[in-house]
């Protein structure tokens, strides 16, 4: 009988510590084919036809989120800090992330996590969780050999509270960030771990999925 309830035991610590998709819950999707080179030379001065080029892609790698082709229910308490939310949508091809911070989680309306947007206001910021049910899918990613960092990612990625949002500046310049840099970068320099796939110029939220790092601990959609 004890064996039996220290089995138990043991395998709810282990439910809560090793990711759904180690048990075959949950798959990761394809890698999807996205533009991850340079448009031009971030450090070069842009004119004319190329920086029209690049205010373009200013403002559609701005569009994230809002106005979607779907929603989702993605649940935020089964989470615990440092855990990734990647969020896409057939209406944005860049999708959005968030890394989760549970000390400032207490519901669905709680500011939570910690991205880099323009919205409501430039900068690395707290983000409301429900903003990433307005998505037509939520992946819900851990990284289960850095789970003894996560605190230290989640402080990390706090201490970029208010640093300016840009897609243009490379991924290792940390004066800026984007969505998707952020959770990156926490890991990157808290960790030593690249969660990008693809080891493009930037870092895409589904290269955050599709990273051999990252194991999924819940779908919605």
């Amino acid at each position: 009988m004890r064996s039996i309830t220290r089995a138990a035991i043991v395998a709810a610590l282990v439910s809560l510590i090793v990711p759904q998709a180690a048990f075959g819950m949950a798959k990761k999707p394809l890698v999807i084919p996205h533009l991850d080179t340079a448009p031009v030379d971030s450090l070069a001065p842009v004119s004319g036809e190329g920086a029209s080029r690049m205010s373009l892609l200013t403002a559609s790698l701005s569009l994230i989120s809002g106005g979607n082709a779907g929603t989702n229910s993605i649940a935020f308490t089964s989470l615990t800090d440092g855990d990734i939310v990647v969020v896409t949508d057939p209406n944005y091809f860049t999708g959005h992330a968030g890394l989760f911070d549970r000390s400032h989680y207490s519901g669905i309306l709680s500011y939570a996590m910690l991205s880099a947007n323009v919205q409501p206001y430039n900068g690395v910021q707290y983000e409301k969780c429900a903003k990433y049910r307005l998505n037509d899918r939520a992946y819900a990613l851990r990284v289960p050999q850095e789970y003894g960092h996560r605190f230290a990612v989640r402080d990390w990625a706090s201490r970029q509270l208010g640093k300016p949002y840009s897609i243009l500046a490379t991924k290792t310049d940390l004066s800026s960030f984007y969505c998707s840099k952020l959770a990156w970068a926490a890991y990157r320099y808290v960790a030593g771990v690249d969660l990008d796939a693809d080891g493009g110029f930037w870092v895409w939220p589904i290269d955050l999925v599709n990273s051999r790092y990252t194991a999924l601990v819940g779908y919605w959609g």
